[in-house]
Formats: structure tokens, sequence, C-alpha cells
């Protein structure tokens, strides 16, 4: 579709804009709405009302029913007294009723801040400080938490919480949402995630006791949940009260309805960022709006009642705004999944058979290794999409050669973006689904390739003579950009260039005359692991170096073939020699626990998977450690493995231990 017309002109790809010769121009040059989030919702629903916005574990909820729940939201708020640009915390997952609450904050002009609902270690009181770090750094008036993550992480704060002006606390339960078909369907899942940890046992009666015995315990802790949950709100010095109680009683209540397209509506969180206090990303309605419909005019919108795993989170921008609302505003039906094992993502295809799949990297270039998936039919599928991380072209061949053997005519597409402009700023699909690029920017999106090299000001780059190919840092300008102010906090430093506003990405990329882009790597050495967690080496190499007994630390990815995706290694050189492998695992483990776990300033996702004791790092031709050698060091069985046992959710167990079986083995 190439037209030498639209080709580079001045050889500034930002004046140029080759990439609009594959966008239809009258239909990218229709204004944008200028409404709040949820008005938008309704007004690109109208004639669907009838049509499922929301299943959950079998319960459906149309699209009436879905603003009407929304409407309520906006009722409870307002009568909680919750006022125009006031921040409500929310620790939640992907539950029916999550959503439906910043559908109704939004009405009010009201600014839903989600954060990680997941514990960062199973300390108690160390969760809760970091918690209430963040609660203090965004100013949030009010809070919103999964019961779990209210016995969890607020429950050792209330004091402080008292202090801090907040007298009320809500609580959603994921079971409360369920029907009886649904809370059946739930510990069914318990038993088959058990199942596939189990795989090894071949004994049928053995494997079926423990699938048995997996629901029973999980039976009994939802019980013992419930019991502590309602004491914790017996002693409690504030207000604990269930949403749906609050629900039942504001269903007439007024409220003045806020559709300034201005307002900020939500914050989320980068998963680059680690520490008490993540980044917040603050996204105003406009901002959602524009990315929406910029998703809408680049075809990358779905049918209406096709049905979409909604699994990514909340907190995530990504998984907001490309997750959640992108299928709403396409007609299509969120299948929302709270939790579930991250090793097993293609359980969820055998489960639900959805149309739509939207996932990282990792879960989707594992799908042809599921044994269970070998004989299914999923015709069904007919989007997959991936974001957060790359995936290289044989992997995306696999998976489409994969597709096609089990009947479904998706290819792998692709998006990349970052939480600083809603998740999204360019895709691949159709002509520029070229392998291993990531595509061309969505039609209202500007991309400016800069130096570098300069970091106070944006100096662009040009195509010169016959070159086909420019490189150079990715710089954004679009109206799904954050105004990047946070309470009066730069939190993302903005650039002119040519009368326009811009964010630096810190990605190096490539494009060529055509506009396609090709992401090659990250500024700061980052990289995402198996889940889309962004791991910056050096915020982990600063924390391990405290520790006396580290001389030098490098972190790189690998390849984890549990995992099926990338997870951070810890390369180390020790001050002391000659230990033994117990020496060297209370030496992993005194840093596990003590410079991440213990760290309130660290997150469990930072714990390196394996750890490799060596005796030197390889050096570059500067006589610095060649970080791109040891990355490309394969495992040889002397590391030292951490297993953390974790869910989308949850931080279970952690095992540290050494392959000795392994080493012998391959000695021999």
């Amino acid at each position: 579709m190439s037209n030498n017309d639209n080709r580079i002109k001045t050889g500034y790809p930002h004046i140029d804009k080759p990439w609009l010769q594959f966008y239809d121009k009258e239909v990218i040059s229709v204004p944008e709405p200028k409404t709040n989030l949820t008005e938008y919702l309704k007004m690109k629903n109208q004639g669907r009302g009838n049509l499922i916005a929301s299943s959950y574990y079998g319960k459906e909820i149309s699209f009436n029913e879905l603003f009407t729940k929304a409407d309520v939201a906006a009722r409870v708020l307002n009568e909680l007294g919750v006022k125009k640009g006031e921040v409500i915390m929310n620790l939640v997952p992907n539950i029916p009723a999550s959503g439906e609450i910043w559908l109704g904050a939004t009405q009010i002009g009201a600014i839903s801040d989600f954060i990680d609902p997941r514990p960062d270690t199973m300390d108690i009181n160390a969760n809760a400080k970091k918690v209430l770090e963040l609660i203090k750094y965004e100013q949030a008036k009010y809070i919103i938490a999964l019961d779990k993550c209210y016995l969890g992480m607020l429950k050792p704060i209330e004091k402080e919480l008292r202090e801090l002006g907040i007298n009320t606390i809500i609580t959603l339960s994921a079971s409360d949402e369920m029907n009886l078909a649904g809370k059946i369907s739930y510990l069914q899942d318990v038993i088959t995630y058990n199942n596939l940890r189990n795989a090894k046992i071949t004994d049928k009666e053995v494997k079926k006791l423990k699938g048995y015995q997996a629901a029973l315990e999980k039976i009994k802790a939802m019980k013992k949940e419930s019991k502590a949950y309602e004491e914790a709100v017996k002693t409690s010095p504030l207000r604990v009260v269930k949403y749906e109680d609050l629900a039942k009683i504001c269903t007439h209540t007024y409220y003045t309805q806020n559709l300034d397209p201005e307002q900020a509506n939500y914050i989320g969180h980068t998963s680059g960022t680690s520490g008490a206090r993540p980044k917040p990303i603050i996204l105003t309605n406009k901002n959602g709006i524009s990315t929406l419909e910029q998703l809408i005019k680049g075809n990358v919108a779905f049918n209406p009642g096709e049905k979409a795993l909604h699994v990514l989170p909340f907190f995530a921008p990504f998984g907001a705004y490309d997750n959640y609302l992108l299928n709403l505003v396409s007609g299509a039906t969120n299948i929302d999944v709270p939790e579930f094992e991250i090793s097993e993502f293609g359980y969820l295809l055998k489960k639900y058979h959805p149309n739509i799949i939207m996932a990282t990297p990792a879960w989707i270039a594992a799908l042809p290794n599921y044994k269970y998936l070998e004989k299914e039919d999923l015709s069904c599928l007919s989007t997959i999409i991936y974001g957060g991380d790359s995936m290289t072209a044989r992997d995306e061949e696999k998976v489409n050669k994969w597709l096609r053997a089990h009947g479904s005519k998706a290819e792998v597409e692709k998006g990349y973006g970052m939480s600083e402009f809603c998740g999204c700023g360019t895709y691949a699909q159709d002509e520029y689904n070229k392998p291993e690029s990531i595509g061309i920017p969505l039609p209202n999106t500007t991309i400016a390739i800069v130096d570098p090299n300069i970091e106070d000001r944006l100096v662009p780059l040009k195509f010169e003579d016959d070159a086909e190919i420019l490189e150079g840092e990715c710089a954004v300008s679009s109206d799904a950009v954050t105004e990047g102010i946070v309470h009066g906090d730069i939190i993302v430093p903005h650039f002119e260039l040519d009368g326009k506003s811009y964010i630096r990405t810190r990605d190096i990329v490539q494009i060529d005359r055509n506009g396609i882009i090709y992401h090659k790597d990250r500024k700061d050495r980052s990289f995402a692991r198996v889940d889309g967690y962004k791991i910056k080496p050096h915020e982990i190499e600063e924390e391990i170096e405290k520790n006396s007994h580290v001389k030098y630390v490098r972190i790189t990815p690998y390849f984890d073939e549990a995992r099926r995706g990338i997870m951070p290694m810890c390369h180390l050189v020790l001050n002391e020699t000659d230990l033994s492998d117990e020496e060297q695992i209370n030496i992993v483990r005194e840093i596990v626990y003590k410079q991440i776990i213990d760290n309130h300033d660290m997150s469990s996702r930072q714990i390196p998977a394996r750890f490799k004791i060596r005796e030197s790092m390889p050096l570059s031709k500067n006589s610095k450690i060649d970080f791109n050698a040891l990355a490309k060091e394969p495992l040889d069985g002397s590391e030292i493995h951490v297993d953390v046992k974790e869910t989308n959710l949850s931080v279970e167990t952690i095992n540290i231990y050494k392959n000795q079986r392994l080493i012998r083995k391959l000695k021999k």
C-alpha cells in the first residue's frame, strides 16, 4: 500500500508522517468527542444495551445493567462525600465491580487511583507501610479494597489512616459477585491448576485426591478469611463497609455529572518503577477518549458481541484502557479473570474459548507448549494481541502456525506503548505487521526520532541520502499523553519540538521510509519479565550492592523454561571465595530477604529467579562490566534457584536451592 508521494520528503519522520498512507484520511480527521469516559462509552454503545458487557464465572451483565451499576456507583460515592478531583485509592483485581465503580467515579469527576492489589511480600506490616506511603504521596481521600487486601494491606495501618482523615474503607468481595455456579466453577479452577502443577503424577486416583484436597484447603482458607474479616471489622477504629450494602441504599441519591474532558479520572502506575512509591501516571477523560478513538480509527477495535479475556490489571493503563475499555467501546464482552496461574495462561483458552486475547509476549509464545491444548479447536480466536515487550520473528511464526493448525484465522498482532499514553501508541497489523516490528503510530500520534545522547532537549534526526532506516530514541506526541504532573510534582517531563509537546520514551527504535517502526533496545537496560512487569536492572543492583558479602553484581534477563518467559538473573562476585554450596545459598537467602523482601522500596517481582556466583565479570573493551556478554551466557546448572510460587495476585512460598543433580549430570 506504500505510495511514493507519502514517503519521506523532508527526511524528518515527525514532519512527513509517512505512516498516514495506511489510514483513511477522512476517517482519522473526524473530531474526538469532548465528554467524560463513561458518557463516551454510552454513546458508542447506543443500540447495544442488551449485549453482554461482562461475564464473571458465568454471571453475565448487559450494557444496560453496566451503565445502571455505574450510575449507582456515582450515587454511592456522592453519598460518601466524594468531591470532584478527590482521589479514591483502589486495591482491586479484575472483578466487575472494579470497573463499574471507576465509571461511576468518572461521572462525578473523582479520580480512581489503582495500585497493585498483590502484596509485595508475605510480611503484612511491610506491605501496609508501602501502601501507606502511596496513600500519603498520592493524597487519597477514600479507599476501596478487596476484602483480602483490606486484611493484608490496610488493617495494620488503620490508626495512621484515621490520622490522615480517612474514616471509611469500602470493601469488595470477589466471591460475593459470583452466583452458586460461579463458585463451583472457581473451585474447579483450583482443582485444575493443582492438577497442572502436579502433571508428573501418573496415578489418576492420587492426582484426583490432591485436587480435592486443594479445593478443600481453598474452602477452608476462604472461611478463615471471612471470619478474620468479620473480626477485623468489629475491632476497627474505622468504618469498614461492604460496597454491595451501600449500593442497596443509594439508588436514588442525586449527583452532579461532570463532563469536563480535561478532568482527570484515573491514576495508574508504571510497572517499570519499583519502590514504596511506584511512578503514578495521571490520565484525563481526553487522554482516554483519544487513545480509544485512535484504536477504533486504526481498525484495532473488535466486533460487537465478541468475547475478550480481561486478564491485564487495572493498575496498568495497558490493562485499564486497552484490555478493558477498548473491549467495552467495541461492544465486546469482558471475561473478567481476577486470579490465575501465570504459568498456565493456556488454561483460560481451554475454559473460556474467547474470541480476543490481549496478553504479554511470554504468555502468547508459550501457547504452543501446552499439551492440554494440542487437540483444542480454537477457531473461535479472531484476534490475538501482545504488548509490553517484544517477540522474535521465529516465535511469532511458531504461534501463527500453531493457530492455523488449531483452526484459527488470527495472526499475532502487537502494540507498543507506555503507561504515559494509555498503554498503546503504535500498532502492527495487515501490511504493516512486519516480523519483529511494532507497526506504525496510531492515527493521531506523532513519533519523532531524536538523538538519544542529548538529554536536555529534543534534537530530531533525519534520513540521509538513500538510507532506508533511521535509528534513534523514540519521542511521542499525542492527545493521549499524560500531562505528567501529580500534585504539583513533574512526573513525566515534556519537551517542545516544532510547536508540539513530546515525551521521551527511553526506547531506541528504527523507522523505515514507510513509517514502520522496529523496537531495538532500552537505554536503561530494562526488560519485561514473564508477566509484563518491567525490570530495571540498576534498581536491583543498587540494593544488592549494599550487602556486605557482595563485590560486584549485574542483573540480566534469561529465558526460564518452567515459567515459559523472561525472568531476571543475578550475577554475583562475592568478597569471599571457596564457599560451600550451603554457604552460597545462605548468602543468596540473606540477599533475597534483606535486600528485597524486607526492603520497603522493593517489590517481590524484582527477586531474581536465578543467582550465579562467579569468580569474575566479563569486561568490555572499555574495561566496564560487559552486560551483553553476561546476557548471552547460557545456563550451566550451577545457578542457585529462587522459586517464588505466585499468581498474578499473590505470593505464597519462596524456595531457595541448588540443583546438584543437574550439576553432576552436566559435569559428566
